[in-house]
């Protein structure tokens, strides 16, 4: 039914309320997940005492062993990067001396940390040993262990929190991972953070990975393929980009080939950027699309040209991943009026059933709101929009405001993991960006 202008602004004012009780909320969550040192996890099977080191994040402080609950007791590159821009953001605007440095501290901490992964591969030597004999499918060879160093390090996608290396098989190798930090620091740079050898050491390192890996083919951000993926192009171009500074001339190639590679995704044909080349499948729309291309729009934040949120291209692909999962997930035949579609990863997902997903929908939200600081476009409509997400994610929203991994796609109910660090730092940043561009 449609609400008339007072009901509206009713509404409108009773969801910018609850968007600001809800990051309260998220910055709660979120915190416990860095540098978590009062917990400790026990992988029994794997006869390992984990415990997390200060700079390391969490992606989720929920125990869980796959029954059905997942085990996310890991410290992601991917996760631990995206997390750390919205620590960047808490910093920023810090209201006091002491809330300004406790954020400054936890990226501190973080860059720390991340060093300390880079410089050598540590793991039991007696892992196998150790394990279980029924669970030794699980484990990766020690010989694959033993060669990691390098390139091959910094391509593990993800570590135990303590440090070690993740001796489970997983997709490997993934190249977002050193871009996304990359990313963060220069964030933290640029927000007035404080500059230490240790913070230029990281980011050389992870620009020149990125740079050396510009374009190549590699797991993608949901970790089931290796392909040329559009969401690690764009964030590797994001990084070289934003860090033109500090590589000068030397990324420029990467750059161009960056930029070649993405044109390549460009379907005239659909009129959509497809997610991977080559495409699932070249004669559907839908089979091309998914969700981690707002996450690429997002995290990149290109400043202006072609796949930045003012490229028309990017708009119509938004349009189609919004159209196929308004068709797709159930839980939008039956939406409440004033509410967007709620957005998964791509069609056919089957991913603890392949439901909505936190992340993705928040992304929706928040470029909207960037899109709408822009002198062009219809900056009311663009803000109703991302209102309109915000609305769904609260209509999904457990009634505690533990934000989960994703929900599920008939019955509304949260799945995956009950607690995600990633949703509640993908609600504070687009709460922020919100507040920040429009209001």
């Amino acid at each position: 039914m449609e609400l008339g202008t007072a009901a509206r602004a009713a509404h409108s004012d009773d969801l910018e309320l609850w968007i600001a009780a809800q990051a309260q909320r998220s910055i709660a969550a979120m915190e416990p997940a860095i540098s978590a040192t009062g917990l400790a996890r026990r992988r029994e099977n794997f006869n390992q005492n984990i415990v997390p080191s200060a700079g390391s994040v969490l992606a989720s402080t929920t125990i869980g062993d796959w029954n059905p609950e997942p085990d996310y007791f890991f410290h992601w590159l991917r996760d631990s990067a995206i997390v750390m821009r919205t620590v960047v953001g808490l910093m920023q605007d810090a209201t006091s001396p002491a809330d300004h440095m406790r954020w400054q501290t936890h990226f501190e901490n973080f860059v720390q940390f991340s060093l300390g992964l880079i410089g050598s591969a540590r793991y039991n030597p007696n892992y196998r040993t150790n394990t279980s004999p029924d669970f030794h499918k699980f484990l990766r060879d020690e010989s694959e262990l033993r060669a990691l160093s390098g390139d091959e390090l910094l391509g593990e996608p993800r570590f135990n929190p303590d440090g070690t290396i993740d001796i489970m098989r997983w997709a490997r190798p993934q190249y977002d991972g050193p871009a996304l930090r990359a990313l963060a620091c220069l964030d933290f740079l640029a927000a007035g953070g404080r500059r230490s050898d240790a913070l230029d050491e990281l980011l050389t390192i992870d620009l020149d990975f990125t740079r050396r890996h510009a374009g190549e083919s590699c797991i993608g951000p949901w970790e089931e393929k290796s392909a040329r993926h559009y969401y690690v192009a764009l964030v590797q171009l994001g990084a070289l980009v934003h860090g033109r500074r500090l590589t000068g001339t030397a990324a420029v190639d990467a750059e161009q080939k960056l930029y070649a590679q993405l044109e390549r995704h460009w379907s005239k044909t659909h009129n959509v950027f497809s997610a991977a080349v080559p495409p699932e499948s070249a004669d559907d729309t839908d089979d091309m699309l998914d969700a981690s291309f707002l996450l690429g729009v997002l995290d990149a934040n290109l400043p202006v040209g072609p796949h930045s949120i003012d490229d028309p291209r990017v708009h119509a692909t938004q349009k189609a991943i919004e159209d196929m999962f308004a068709r797709e997930l159930p839980i939008n035949r039956t939406r409440f009026a004033g509410c967007a579609p709620a957005l998964g990863r791509y069609r056919a997902d089957k991913y603890f059933g392949g439901g909505a997903w936190f992340p993705t929908t928040l992304a929706a939200a928040a470029l909207y709101y960037r899109r709408a600081n822009r002198a062009d476009g219809d900056r009311a409509a663009l803000i109703k929009r991302g209102d309109e997400f915000m609305a769904t994610i609260r209509s999904l929203t457990p009634i505690d405001g533990v934000l989960p991994e994703q929900i599920d796609r008939e019955t509304g109910q949260a799945t995956s993991a009950r607690h995600l660090t990633w949703s509640d730092a993908a609600f504070v940043s687009a709460a922020r960006s919100r507040r920040l561009f429009n209001i």
